[in-house]
């Protein structure tokens, strides 16, 4: 019984194949997807006699136009790269390809966070860096991983590829 290269088990430490009584079946696809479910809306106890609370400030909609007119909605979080992957603090972002002709632009180069009067930029630790420019002209080296405000019409460069933030 002992053959080169093979390691073999004592004796009833692997019960026989006709004892195991498991069988392989294959099982139905879903025919349907399962529902969502949504947490309730937070409503605040009301007091008789008291004002109604006012509603918090509904983030504005911004876009991110790219070279060439293509335009991105941010409603919410996007990461943007030559071929994006969700992470960190991130796990929900849009993910957001570019072709960087001069290759310039890192695999997940920049995180967008839309605000309410502004839209937050991250470097992610990308190769060739983040620089916002402002709309009148100045410009500020991002600190990769620190979170820095641009106001609308800002030029956000991306290594050599420019993105600019507008208002939707």
């Amino acid at each position: 019984m002992d053959s080169s290269g093979f390691i073999v088990p004592p004796p009833h430490l692997i019960p026989p194949r006709e004892d195991t009584g498991t069988e392989t079946a294959r099982v139905p696809g879903r025919a349907r997807e399962l529902p969502v479910f949504l947490p309730p809306a937070a409503t605040p106890t009301s007091t008789p006699g008291a004002a109604p609370a006012a509603a918090a400030p509904a983030a504005r909609n911004w876009r991110l136009v790219l070279p060439g007119g293509h335009v991105v909605p941010l409603t919410g979080a996007a990461l943007v790269g030559r071929n994006p992957v969700a992470f960190g603090p991130w796990p929900e972002a849009e993910l957001v390809a570019v072709d960087d002709a001069a290759a310039s632009v890192s695999k997940t180069h920049a995180a967008f966070e839309a605000g309410s009067d502004a839209v937050r930029v991250t470097d992610v630790h990308s190769t060739n860096g983040v620089v916002a420019v402002s709309p009148t002209g100045e410009e500020t080296s991002l600190q990769p991983g620190v979170a820095a405000p641009v106001a609308e019409g800002a030029v956000v460069r991306l290594g050599r590829f420019a993105v600019r933030v507008e208002r939707a």
